[in-house]
């Protein structure tokens, strides 16, 4: 089961899927969370934005859509090309911020 977060963005699975969701953020850049009343424990609010067949297509959807979205207003091919470059660095960078070395 997958239970990631990068940046404001969390994936999720269960065994049929990939779900990748939008948490909201405070000010401080801290997941905004909600109390379930049924479990009493508190769970971020997210904003559903994607349903994948692996963690791949995930990866690959998110990829895309920070491309679609972001504030950079692409004309290009190469620009085009460095975005996904940077994109891309993001997600090694982080990446290798949490993953313990020689794993």
């Amino acid at each position: 089961m997958i239970d990631m977060k990068i940046y404001q963005y969390h994936l999720t699975s269960d065994k049929y899927e990939v779900k990748v969701n939008r948490m909201s953020l405070d000010s401080q850049g801290h997941p905004v969370t909600s109390c379930d009343e049924k479990s009493g424990i508190n769970r971020p609010i997210e904003a559903p934005l994607a349903h994948c067949k692996n963690v791949e297509d995930a990866l690959r959807w998110l990829h895309g859509y920070l491309l679609r979205t972001g504030s950079e207003r692409i004309t290009t091919v190469d620009q085009l090309a460095r975005e996904s470059r940077k994109i891309e660095r993001q997600f090694d960078t982080y990446i290798k911020e949490r993953v313990p070395e020689g794993l």
